[in-house]
């Protein structure tokens, strides 16, 4: 390494990441900053490492002045400017499927936490007065799972729905006829959407956030939906219009729904204030493991592109 690089991380990354990237350079962590810090912080910065949590907008790559690259600590390109990073020469590369399969354990947790009603029993059993037959739910053997999405989080998450017993069928674009063969061969249907959401008793969000998928499920689709259903999010807030999801869970239109991302990432929604209701907060790929092999990957890239290198996944 010809030079001592300054790394700026803005999100969270493991330990082990941050000690390796330590050997060869600068290193500053300031874990979401103020919009004005930012700007401060990128003016000096041969590389930003984010997630989700902050958002790299036109402003922030012009105020980098020798910015080399914006490196992406998981799946997902939706908060960074990537037209800017092209304009400006900058390097943006991302680590998608790494995390897909704690991602979609916590797609099965959720599922199994609102169908169960595990939140409200843990709720009602701490404030010492619990109601048996309000905490009864549905299993998941022989219901139908619906996934949207069937890229490495939507194709792990039916996986684990047949695994279950669960009948599964799929939501997604640009399959091929090889693929739906494959998919046939190992008991998962391509379906419509409109399809999907009127059949499936439990359907699971796993598609990245685009122009196309923003409001993908509002009070249109939400209509579609029985009465004894269950939406389920793992993919990106913006993908659900929630205004429409919470007057589909007050109204009844569907029994419940489970949500790890959000439409704001700040504060509480207003979701929380509903029994049929479970949130986390964007913890789909924060198991130990998933977190040690985004940081080697993470690791690796770095030091490639710092050196003069291209990212093997480079998104621009």
């Amino acid at each position: 390494m010809s030079f001592r690089a300054r790394l700026v991380v803005l999100d969270p990354v493991s330990p082990g990441a941050l000690a390796d990237l330590e050997q060869d350079h600068e290193v500053v962590v300031r874990l979401h900053p103020g919009h004005e810090e930012l700007l401060e912080l990128a003016a000096d910065a041969d590389a930003l490492v984010v997630r989700s949590g902050v958002t790299i907008g036109a402003e922030v790559i012009r105020a980098g002045r020798r910015l080399k690259v914006v490196a992406r600590a998981g799946s997902g390109t939706d908060n960074i400017d990537l037209a800017a990073c092209r304009a400006a020469g900058v390097q943006v590369f991302n680590l998608p499927g790494v995390s897909a399969p704690a991602v979609a354990e916590l797609a099965i947790g959720l599922m199994l936490a609102v169908t169960r009603n595990i939140a409200l029993a843990d709720r009602q059993i701490r404030a010492g007065r619990w109601k048996k037959p309000q905490l009864a739910g549905p299993g998941l053997e022989d219901r139908v799972l619906g996934v949207v999405g069937l890229g490495p989080i939507g194709s792990r998450i039916a996986q684990l729905g047949t695994a279950f017993g669960m009948r599964v069928l799929a939501a997604a674009d640009r399959v091929t006829p090889e693929r739906d063969e494959e998919l046939r061969g190992r008991g998962i249907a391509r379906v419509d959407l409109r399809d999907l959401l009127g059949t499936a008793d439990m359907v699971c969000l796993a598609v990245p956030l685009t122009e196309r998928t923003r409001d993908l499920i509002g009070a249109e689709e939400l209509a579609l939906m029985h009465a004894g259903s269950y939406l389920i999010n793992v993919s990106r807030g913006g993908v659900v219009n929630e205004d429409a999801l919470l007057r589909a869970l007050k109204d009844g239109s569907i029994t419940g729904a489970a949500l790890d991302v959000h439409g704001q990432e700040a504060g509480t929604p207003a979701l929380a204030a509903l029994d049929n209701v479970v949130l986390t907060p964007h913890i789909g790929a924060t198991t130990t493991d998933a977190q040690d092999r985004v940081g080697r990957l993470l690791v690796r890239e770095l030091r490639a592109v710092l050196a003069g290198g291209q990212a093997t996944n480079r998104v621009c």
